[in-house]
Formats: structure tokens, sequence, C-alpha cells
């Protein structure tokens, strides 16, 4: 199915943009971190540079006390930063009067949390028909600012960025995720954890999400969640379709989809057979701004995201029971949360 959506965000400016806690401009994110010492005297007085005492030894029996700062938490601060990841292995196709090209360059979107240590999780998403990542910021940055490295980027076949018209090509744009996870953990953007992989996508990104979920021809076994928002069973792929899969499994869907994916995202869910997985059905909820927008039930909605990743990619996984269990109750009476 290929949905027009209309891109509803600007493209960041040329100039920059401001965040909090990052300016990014030109590509180069700068960073300000502001940090407030309190330093206890502890009875002994100011210390000098040498770290000598002023004034001298008043209180001889009184210990200093070490000040540590606090342990970072979510919400952190977001960083941006934008990479190019070529595969010279597969080919574009035409783009309208555009014509195809050899390679597929894969314009990604970094989004990377300010404060946790070591290797991150790592969420890579995909966009839907017509549209491109910058869509869906307020999504990438509640995974980023939830701890994760978030990795979008714009298909060369059905972004709404490029040259030509757009088109769609669910089994490349699989493959693309792939590729962009091979690319990501060597290093290239900082630190992935291997054992905490997910793919998420929306509308025709949920049904890329949905192909390397259900068909074993597009599987990659290193992913360990995946999250296929208001996607479907593409047509015209061929099958099997629901070989059991590792891993766990979101859908979700508004009940008010303006394109109709209601039954046909509850059908990626049934055919779905993997260790875990949940639907979320959300009452009056519609194709986008219910992931997107400004609204409690699209902030509700987004929180739902986060703690089913936070769930699925624990070390010993989860089952259909234990991600209910996570994500109830929902933060909007809207959210309704069923499993098998």
């Amino acid at each position: 199915m290929s949905e027009r959506i209309a891109n509803r965000h600007a493209r960041r400016a040329a100039a920059g943009r401001r965040r909090p806690g990052v300016w990014v401009c030109g590509g180069l994110s700068i960073v300000v971190v502001v940090v407030a010492v309190s330093l206890g005297t502890g009875g002994l007085g100011t210390r000098g540079r040498s770290g000598g005492d002023v004034r001298g030894r008043a209180v001889a029996s009184t210990s200093s006390t070490a000040t540590t700062r606090p342990i970072p938490e979510p919400p952190y601060p977001v960083e941006d930063e934008t990479v190019t990841l070529v595969d010279p292995t597969r080919d574009t196709p035409p783009r309208g009067d555009v014509p195809g090209t050899a390679g597929r360059v894969l314009v990604t979107d970094i989004r990377r949390p300010l404060g946790p240590t070591g290797p991150l999780p790592l969420v890579v998403f995909a966009h839907g028909w017509n549209s491109n990542p910058t869509v869906y910021e307020s999504l990438l940055d509640a995974w980023a600012a939830a701890g994760y490295l978030v990795a979008a980027p714009v298909f060369p076949d059905s972004a709404n960025t490029l040259p030509g018209s757009p088109v769609s090509n669910y089994p490349e744009q699989a493959l693309d995720l792939s590729f962009v996870i091979t690319s990501l953990l060597g290093g290239r953007v900082g630190p992935v954890d291997p054992t905490r992989i997910a793919v998420a996508g929306h509308s025709d990104g949920g049904t890329d999400v949905a192909l390397l979920a259900l068909n074993p021809s597009y599987a990659d076994p290193r992913v360990r969640a995946y999250l296929s928002l208001s996607g479907e069973i593409p047509a015209g792929v061929p099958g099997p379709w629901g070989v059991a899969t590792s891993g766990s499994l979101m859908v979700v869907v508004g009940t008010d989809d303006e394109y109709g994916l209601l039954p046909k995202a509850t059908q990626v869910f049934d055919t779905a057979t993997m260790g875990g997985k949940v639907l979320l059905t959300v009452t009056g909820g519609d194709h986008l701004q219910m992931y997107i927008g400004s609204s409690p039930q699209a902030a509700a909605v987004r929180a739902e995201t986060v703690r089913f990743l936070n769930d699925a990619l624990r070390p010993a996984g989860a089952s259909s029971a234990q991600l209910v269990s996570a994500l109830e109750p929902p933060g909007d009476a809207s959210i309704v949360v069923s499993s098998n």
C-alpha cells in the first residue's frame, strides 16, 4: 500500500537549529553542559590551588568527604549527526523521469543520547512513503532521550526530499535496514551493543519492518525487537509468512487510520510467530499524528514504544505476557493493549 503523507515539518534550516542542551549548526553539534558543583568545607575552610588548607588545622579530627556527580538518567539531552552510507551491491530504481543509479546512497540521520556510557542499544527507523525522517523528529527523539542510538536513513526510493517521484520498494528498504545495522556495528557513530538491536518503521516503513519480522527471506537474526507502526503485509512479495522468528514484536494502529489499516496491521500481528508480541489499538487514532503530535494521546503512544523497547531488549527477552505487563496501564485511556 502506498499512502501519501504530507511532510508536516520543515527541513532543518541550513544555519542550524537549537535543541535543549544542543546546538546543531551545519552538521556540527555543539553540546553545552552546565554542571553545578557544591563543595562542602567540612569545617576545614576553603582549599587553595595547591590543595593546602588555607585556614590551617582548626578541626584536625574532621575528615573530608568526596563529592560525586549523580549518574545521568533519562530523559537525556540528544545530539544530531548525519552520515552517508553507500551500498554498492544494490541499485536504486528510477524515480519517475529521474533515471536509476548504481548503488544505494543512504543519507542517515543519527540521534545520540548524551550521558549514557558504553555501547548503546540501536534502533534503525524506516520512514513512510513520500516522507523523510525529519517528519518523525518527536518520535525519534523520544527513543534517543530514553538512551537509544537512533539511525533513520533517507530511502532513495520513497523519500520526498529527492529529485523525481517517490516509489515503493519494500524489499530493498527492508534490506536497507539490515545494511544500516551492519554499517554502524563497527562503531562509526559510537559503540553499539550488538545484543540490543531493534528496527522500527511507520506506514510503508512499518511494512518494511513486517518483512523483516515475518518473511524468512528478509530475516536478520541480529534484530531482537520489531516495531511495525501502521504497516501491513505487502502484496506482491512472495512468502512464506509467519515463520518463527526470534525477538519480540509490537504492532500499533489507530482505529481511525485514514488508509483503513486497522485490519491490515492486525493481520501483521496475527501472522507473527515469535517469542513475544503485543498489539496496541489506539481508539480514535489516525495514521500519523498519533505518533508525532503534541496531544496527550501521542505522547502516551511514544511512551509505550519506549516501554516496549526497554522490555523487549532485556537480556532474557520478553514473553507476550511480560510485554503486556510492562505496557499496562497505558498513559492514555484510548490505548488498548492486547496479546495472543
